[in-house]
């Protein structure tokens, strides 16, 4: 056994994302209005913007709605700032940041597809 790596087991189920949930933001439609930045005491910018470092992927997509944008980003939430992160969605009026699996986005579309028996 000695020099082979250590062999990776599928995650469980409560595991995936380690906890962590996935966000969606919308930069073409904000307002910057910073009503997110301070529900989260900064967990969001001024611009509604998740932490650089949580960053999955850029996307862009052919809305299936006016009312989605073609451009977004993806972002993982780690589970200790879930609540916060929660609370500075609801106070987001122009619906720039939302929670992944809430979108209508086909990334959206694509992980329920995969995860669904």
């Amino acid at each position: 056994m000695r020099g082979r790596p250590p062999r990776s087991l599928p995650p469980r189920e409560g595991e995936r994302l380690q906890g962590g949930r996935l966000l969606v933001y919308f930069p073409d439609d904000n307002t910057c209005d910073g009503g997110a930045e301070l529900a989260t005491r900064g967990y969001f910018d001024v611009d509604n913007v998740p932490p650089w470092d949580t960053w999955v992927g850029m996307f862009r997509e052919d809305p299936e709605s006016d009312t989605q944008s073609a451009d977004y980003l993806i972002a993982w939430v780690p589970p200790v700032f879930l609540d916060a992160v929660a609370q500075g969605i609801r106070v987001n009026p122009e619906v720039c940041i939302q929670w992944l699996e809430d979108s209508t986005t086909m990334m959206a579309k694509r992980l329920k597809d995969l995860t669904s028996p």
